[in-house]
């Protein structure tokens, strides 16, 4: 056996380990957390994918997945891009401060008619994107209703697996722009966090997790 054979081996068992949470998104971490795999959806970053930054709590990868899957067979033709998530592992992924135990993901916000979200090194990936207070920058406009509709579809998806969404990070100058009965059904930030959260909001799941050093 090759030193090369042992992060294959590494990540084959990855695969078949328990995925169990621990502790909170902002201290915590995760034991056998799953590559998030959406179809129907891109990835922000193939290099920060191979950094493994796209790993979850299995509940929260499963959940992004089906979500992704039923907007995709409805018809919906945004450009649906996956962001942050965190490390097999778990534990701090910078410079965020949470994402720690597997509950934690950032989607990018999706573009109307179909506009590709720029997403390359120049711009952080989409995270230094700068919308304006209608959701607005050169390439495109914010379709708030296709986020709308993504957030209702990501907690159906989290309850049916014994879960819900706990709380959502979005540009509080920008949240108007959602559907009024999405945003008394979920937790928002009242307040501008140290990102803005323009270009992508930040949603927490709540799923049952062991406390730290159980």
């Amino acid at each position: 056996m090759g030193p090369h054979s042992l992060p294959n081996l590494y990540f084959d068992r990855l695969k078949t380990v328990p995925s169990v949470c621990y502790g909170e998104t902002n201290n915590g971490y995760v034991s056998g957390a799953k590559l998030v795999t959406p179809k129907g959806a891109r990835n922000y970053c193939w290099i920060c994918k191979q950094a493994l930054r796209t790993y979850a709590h299995q509940p929260v990868a499963e959940t992004i997945e089906e979500a992704y899957a039923a907007l995709h067979s409805v018809g919906m033709k945004n450009d649906f891009v996956l962001g942050e998530v965190g490390f097999p592992w778990g534990g701090r992924l910078r410079p965020h401060k949470t994402h720690r135990n597997g509950l934690s993901v950032d989607f990018m916000v999706p573009l109307k008619d179909g506009v590709r979200l720029p997403t390359h090194a120049l711009n952080k990936f989409g995270y230094n994107l700068e919308f304006d207070r209608d959701g607005k920058i050169d390439a495109g406009e914010i379709d708030f209703l296709a986020i709308s509709v993504h957030l209702n579809t990501l907690d159906i998806a989290a309850r049916k697996r014994g879960g819900k969404i706990r709380r959502i990070f979005f540009a509080p100058d920008l949240q108007k722009h959602l559907v009024p009965d999405l945003r008394s059904k979920f937790r928002f930030n009242k307040k501008q966090s140290w990102v803005r959260h323009d270009d992508h909001y930040h949603v927490d799941f709540e799923f049952p997790c062991k406390k730290m050093g159980a």
